[in-house]
């Protein structure tokens, strides 16, 4: 249990937010490689709710888009380099940022609830996956977005 960081933490309590045994075995292993989020990108972070993070993986994205456009690198190997580029450090660094926003959530939870079992419930609800956001990013916004702009112009 070396990996936890916060003493208000145990593992217990990590198991039930990430859902599943994967993330304690690469915690324990501290695992710096994580093959969905470096081909899911941003999509993982919302899979796993991590939203402030996808908004700032988001952020990178439109600044990459930016800096390629303004360059004329706006090709699609050019565009392709730089998806690497912003998904390899993702995919090296997340179980790390994972573990914190598990761990700050978890703290959080246990500071405003006294009740083990209320806190593994709010656990359980806070961490876990999202498949409905992910689905509508990636299929639902698309069609939405072309359709609007089919009836535009």
């Amino acid at each position: 249990m070396q990996y936890i960081k916060n003493p208000a933490v145990t593992e217990e309590h990590l198991r039930n937010f990430a859902s599943n045994d994967y993330y304690i075995e690469a915690w324990q292993k501290n695992s710096k490689w994580n093959w969905g989020a470096f081909w899911l990108g941003g999509i993982f972070l919302l899979y796993r709710k991590m939203y402030l993070a996808f908004i700032i993986f988001l952020a990178a994205n439109i600044f990459m888009l930016i800096v390629t456009s303004s360059v004329n690198l706006s090709t699609i190997e050019f565009r392709a380099l730089f998806m690497l580029l912003l998904n390899a450090p993702l995919a090296f660094f997340i179980n790390e940022i994972y573990l914190r926003h598990a761990e700050k959530k978890i703290e959080k939870i246990i500071k405003s609830n006294q009740d083990e079992k209320i806190q593994d419930y709010h656990i359980r609800k806070a961490g876990g996956f999202n498949f409905f956001i992910p689905y509508t990013v990636l299929f639902v916004a698309p069609i939405c977005l072309t359709l609007l702009y089919v009836n535009l112009f």
